[in-house]
């Protein structure tokens, strides 16, 4: 299983390393201007605010990669031809899977948890503002079910699709049209049709019953599939 890890983790340290920047990036650098402000004796802007609209930015741009774990799970190793490779190896394709599933899921729930930490830990410690009080000061309950419906969408999305296609690329690109045909299912249901307030009650359950079921489904097809 060590041995898997590391070849998942080879294939992909690339892409771990853009989740990395694209995560951190937004609060590093928001952070270190407004320190510099304070440095310099002005009045920098701590408010509850700040802390949420940088978690925005930080999402937004990890869904990038949330799509791209999932394109890369199974399509990478065979645009690099270890696919064969590993076919011979006297591992299961469960075994398999589990690897590729700790690679993809381990840095999305990482992701999750820095942003949650700088959120509901870093900020009330800096500006003195219970958790609380900036989750009521702001829409961030019905942002976080977004977000966490979105991930789950696109990493399950891309997941299926690196199970039936050769690329890489491709299969993270079919994860945003995934999203973007269910996107433009709820526009023609709620003003094609009339149905008032239909995404906004249907959204986030339509996100993760796509997202889990193209997981599962991919699982499935991989196992199944002859070729490697």
């Amino acid at each position: 299983m060590k041995s898997l890890l590391w070849k998942d983790y080879r294939i992909n340290r690339l892409l771990l390393i853009f989740g990395f920047v694209v995560c951190v990036g937004p609060w590093v650098i928001a952070i270190a201007r407004n320190l510099r402000i304070d440095w310099r004796g002005g009045e920098a802007w701590w408010a509850p605010e700040f802390w949420v609209y940088v978690y925005g930015i930080s999402l937004i741009l990890s869904l990038f990669t949330f799509a791209m774990l999932g394109g890369n799970a199974i399509a990478a190793e065979r645009a690099d031809r270890s696919a064969e490779f590993v076919a011979y190896l006297p591992v299961s394709r469960g075994a398999v899977l589990a690897s590729k599933s700790i690679i993809a899921l381990g840095p999305t729930l990482l992701i999750w948890a820095v942003n949650l930490a700088a959120l509901f830990i870093v900020a009330p410690s800096i500006t003195h503002v219970p958790a609380a009080d900036i989750v009521a000061k702001s829409d961030m309950p019905e942002s976080l079910g977004v977000f966490a419906g979105l991930t789950v969408l696109l990493l399950g999305s891309g997941w299926f699709w690196s199970t039936v296609l050769a690329s890489h690329g491709l299969a993270t690109g079919m994860s945003f049209f995934t999203l973007a045909a269910v996107g433009m299912g709820f526009m023609g249901l709620e003003f094609g049709c009339g149905l008032e307030n239909f995404t906004e009650k249907w959204l986030l359950s339509v996100c993760v019953v796509v997202g889990i079921g193209g997981y599962i489904a991919g699982c499935a097809y991989y196992l199944r599939r002859l070729e490697p």
